[in-house]
């Protein structure tokens, strides 16, 4: 099989040099940068060691037709993005959405529904410049959450998770929605608010009113998965649905909890955030807009999600400084004691 990663950044990089390491034919294509790709290597650092050998090239150089495409680019670049894609992948070849957020309906517009399996990756990376990637979660917990529009077990999907293994745990699901709405909320809660204070996870566990807000953000996302009929997925061992609260006392109880969900990762620094730092824009509404849009349309408030919307939207367009002090914007309910 001919295979792709298009968007080779933080993620890509890592995933297709894994790939390569382990036998497979694959390419790493993005739109700048590839040079120290083709002469260097793909180079993990952090908690994995690596330099590999892999082959590169930017998306006008793209000739072949590949059997599977590892999607990763960012929503922002879709438009242009999947019409490369859409040149490139075999009829009946497989685009996997490995992408944040709820990304399949948009990736089915462009490549056909029957072309199109949904992923979940577990983990974090970030780009550091000539073809290096940092990887900030432990290798034991590089997870992907694979499944078909339809819910069905077909080969193609045991296919990617035998592939997907050389590269992490692959696991396959049958509610893809509900394990789409799970990491959706983790991302909402704690790549959202790691933007606000301009840290990593691990600045928001260790910020208890970032946590706080954090918690809020989940509260309302089951809120909302629940009003809309999504049954919710565990996810990395944790079912988030238990970790809800309505009191003071509940939240004390559950805030160990709260931490675990992304204690493995506290090295992850958003890509929201290099983003504004950039200039460019922020995926937001890849994130948290999503809960307030469907509270919207299922009746249930969101406060806080819209809150931390405002907020990052407000340091993208520089009305807020990029400081830790933003999460002091964001006001919380009060809750009952118990």
């Amino acid at each position: 099989m001919k295979l792709a990663v298009y968007g080779a950044g933080s993620l890509g990089i890592v995933l297709g040099a894994l790939l390569t390491k382990n036998g497979y034919d694959i390419d790493l294509i993005k739109r700048s940068d590839v040079q120290a790709l083709k002469e260097k290597g793909a180079r993990i650092t952090g908690l994995m060691e690596l330099t590999q050998p892999v082959k590169a090239l930017t998306p006008d150089e793209m000739t072949e037709q590949y059997d599977i495409i590892f999607y990763l680019t960012k929503t922002t670049q879709n438009k242009q993005a999947l019409a490369y894609c859409s040149k490139h992948l075999k009829a009946d070849g497989i685009i996997l959405c490995m992408q944040n957020g709820l990304p399949e309906d948009e990736v089915i517009e462009y490549m056909g529904k029957e072309r199109v399996v949904g992923c979940i990756t577990g983990w974090g990376a970030t780009y550091e410049g000539d073809g290096v990637s940092k990887l900030t979660s432990e290798p034991d917990s590089m997870t992907y959450d694979i499944g078909e529009i339809d819910g069905q077990i077909t080969d193609r999907i045991l296919k990617l998770q035998e592939i997907l293994n050389h590269a992490g745990k692959c696991n396959v699901h049958t509610n893809l929605m509900g394990i789409r709405w799970t990491k959706l909320t983790n991302n909402s809660c704690f790549s959202s608010m790691s933007a606000i204070v301009a840290g990593c996870y691990g600045d928001v566990l260790d910020n208890p009113q970032a946590l706080r807000c954090a918690a809020f953000i989940m509260n309302e996302s089951m809120a909302v998965a629940k009003a809309a009929g999504v049954t919710i997925v565990p996810f990395q061992g944790y079912d988030h649905r238990i970790l809800t609260f309505t009191t003071e006392k509940e939240y004390q109880q559950n805030l160990s909890g709260i931490k675990a969900l992304v204690e493995h990762h506290r090295n992850i620094r958003t890509g929201m955030l290099y983003d504004i730092e950039a200039g460019r824009t922020p995926e937001i509404d890849t994130y948290n807009t999503i809960f307030v849009k469907w509270g919207e349309k299922y009746g249930v408030e969101t406060p806080v999600n819209k809150q931390v919307v405002d907020t990052i939207k407000g340091m993208a367009a520089g009305k807020y400084a990029i400081d830790p002090s933003n999460v002091n914007l964001i006001q919380l309910p009060v809750l009952p004691a118990e």
